[in-house]
């Protein structure tokens, strides 16, 4: 083994520059060889040696880089992900071994390093510093772009360092050309900032080390193409800052009427302040203003609609010859879902109605005939006679059928099909319905052959981890945290989950939780440890709790038929199978469900009665009868039946 190969199997990143820069074009293509090897080697490594594949993942990459002649094998050595493992690169080793290179050589290598959108962000120093020695043009593809605006300090030293920062006019017009922007430009929470990127980019624009104009033009063209609203954010608070001229206002009236019409709500509302300061000075034809505002009148945010209607309005009133093109345009938000918003357009209509001629007025009076039955009556007074709107369309069911209630599937009689739907639950888990028919076959097998039901367990299920053969702790610890659906129960059948460790999970105390969803999961949990612990200890001759609809409801006489059963098989009721028919009874039936519980006399029947007449208006709760004693870990499961009998 070489003194190389012995280094980067130690993990000695800073001895490998040292080692491989005396070796000549014959030994570096030798040690490269060996150093292929020992990277096959590594993807057989196993997962708890991750501190030692880190270390010998750096010096293997310094390694091989500097023993590749080739820029492409080069770059495609060090951007290689099994042996990086997504970490950043140690780039004061690789450059420090690389900068003997032909120039040429190294600018070749910072390009396709930049062009590897999956490391380029990450490697962004050593391909900044591959420029330096190689004196080549800077990359601008995303990633290095990103990566360059991660690199540079933020906050107070953000401004001073893009002073220092020899690629800023190369970087900063890339910021507004990248897919999406980079994360740092939008790390603050305060708009009015000192120290964020817009506040920099712009006194950069005033010291003329940014062009002003780029800055203007490219965020107009950002905003107006659109994007996420945390980069559209950006840009906008950038343009605030840079606070256009009105000739720079006056060269983007189209875009801005763009923004209006179709850009989100922050972004339209910027760009119809800007319109409407356009439009009183005049430098907004009445053309123009009416094709923006049949846009922004029919917007769904009020507050943009209600500044249009008052831009309107004033425009009206310094130029009432306008009114001849802008009334049409007011009236056709005759028509909007909003009756406040009609009143509004009505009211301004009706106050400069005199000054349009008789074509106008027709049109207007076509367009009343939209309004609301709430304002017909002032469109009467200000045009006549309104005409008649058409006729409402007959209304037509387009939804489609309510679901009718279907009764839920019994348990699989037989052991194949039981055996099916369980490998079809531990596959898939999706069905609630399969769920609770495959739950209670389980527990109506295993009380009738628990043996013949755990060989075609055993059999089906043998690709299961619970059937790996490995340690009982193990599957104990795992159980005891999530029950896995029903896979719980059939590793209880197969005996691959202790007694002991099913007791503790399953009389543990609840915890309160903060998430719904594991408060949820709880109750079905619960409900998986009970059953899997009974059925080797007290097994049940069935679930008090299988519902007998598929929405999850349980008819009363069907659960009194039950609680009948467990009476004459002398069985206990589990409590929270018991607890949950409770809650899955349906209350509004026929009162003679309750005296039929009522007559049985045992208390489960007795709560039954209670729940279905009324009287017991609180929330079932698990039953507080005194819970049995802890079997001893090595108690052979059939004599813990004593325990609950």
């Amino acid at each position: 083994m070489s003194e190389l190969l012995d280094a980067v199997r130690a993990g000695r990143v800073q001895d490998i520059p040292g080692l491989v820069k005396p070796l000549s074009a014959a030994d570096r293509k030798t040690e490269l060889a060996a150093l292929k090897a020992f990277r096959t080697e590594m993807r057989g490594w196993p997962w708890d040696q991750w501190r030692e594949r880190r270390k010998a993942g750096h010096a293997l990459l310094v390694a091989g880089a500097g023993c590749h002649t080739g820029a492409a094998a080069t770059a495609a050595w060090i951007g290689a992900r099994e042996i990086r493992e997504g970490l950043g690169l140690p780039h004061a080793e690789l450059l420090d071994l690389l900068a003997e290179r032909d120039p040429g050589w190294l600018g070749d290598v910072a390009h396709r390093l930049a062009g590897r959108a999956s490391t380029a962000q990450l490697d962004h120093p050593l391909i900044a510093g591959l420029v330096r020695l190689a004196g080549c043009p800077v990359p601008t593809t995303d990633a290095f772009v990103h990566g360059w605006a991660e690199a540079t300090p933020s906050h107070g030293r953000l401004l001073p360092a893009l002073r220092a920062d020899p690629l800023v006019r190369i970087m900063v017009p890339r910021l507004f050309e990248t897919a999406e922007l980079p994360s740092p430009l939008g790390w603050y929470g305060d708009a009015e900032e000192p120290h964020h990127w817009p506040t920099a980019l712009t006194v950069l624009a005033e010291e003329g080390v940014v062009e002003r104009s780029l800055l203007v033009d490219s965020s107009i063209a950002r905003l107006l193409r659109g994007g996420a609203p945390g980069d559209l954010g950006f840009f906008l608070n950038l343009l605030r800052r840079l606070a256009p001229t009105a000739d720079e206002e006056r060269e983007h009236l189209a875009d801005w009427i763009g923004m209006a019409a179709d850009g989100p709500s922050t972004v339209a509302g910027y760009a119809q302040g800007v319109l409407a300061r356009l439009a009183l000075a005049g430098d907004l034809p009445v053309r123009s203003l009416a094709d923006m505002s049949r846009s922004v009148l029919f917007r769904p945010e009020k507050k943009l609609v209600r500044a249009q209607l008052v831009l309107l309005g004033k425009v009206l009133r310094a130029d009432g010859g306008s009114a001849g093109e802008l009334l049409p345009v007011v009236a056709e938000a005759f028509g909007h879902e909003d009756t406040a918003v009609q009143e509004r357009a009505l009211k301004l209509v009706a106050r400069h109605l005199s000054a349009v001629g008789a074509e106008p007025r027709a049109e207007l009076v076509l367009a009343a005939a939209s309004l609301s039955p709430v304002h017909r009556a002032r469109g009467t007074e200000v045009f006549g006679e309104l005409p008649t709107g058409p006729d409402p369309v007959p209304y037509e069911e387009i939804l489609p059928p309510a679901p009718v209630p279907a009764r839920l599937a019994p348990a699989p009689a037989g052991l194949a099909e039981l055996v099916e739907e369980v490998v079809a639950l531990v596959v898939s888990r999706e069905e609630a319905a399969s769920f609770e028919r495959t739950l209670d076959g389980l527990v109506r097998h295993a009380y009738r052959d628990r043996a013949a039901l755990a060989d075609a367990l055993k059999d089906a299920l043998a690709d299961c981890w619970w059937l790996d053969g490995g340690p009982e702790q193990d599957r104990d610890r795992r159980f005891s945290r999530i029950p896995d659906g029903v896979e719980v129960v059939a590793a209880s059948i197969c005996e691959q989950v202790s007694v002991t460790a099913l007791w503790n999970t399953r009389s543990r105390a609840a915890v309160r939780q903060s998430c719904a969803h594991t408060v949820l999961n709880g109750v079905t949990e619960a409900r998986l440890w009970e059953a899997a612990f009974l059925l080797r200890t007290r097994p049940l001759p069935f679930l008090l709790a299988t519902p007998t609809w598929e929405t999850g409801a349980l008819d009363p006489d069907v659960l009194v038929e039950r609680l009948s059963e467990y009476q004459r098989l002398c069985a206990t009721p589990a409590p929270v199978d018991f607890a949950q028919a409770l809650l899955r009874v349906r209350r509004d039936s026929d009162p003679e469900a309750a005296r039929a519980a009522a007559a049985l006399g045992t208390p489960e029947a007795d709560r039954l009665a209670a729940w279905l007449s009324g009287d017991g208006t609180a929330l079932p709760a698990l039953d507080s009868a005194e819970e049995p004693r802890q079997p001893a870990a090595d108690e052979p499961a059939e004599e813990g039946r004593r325990w609950l009998e």
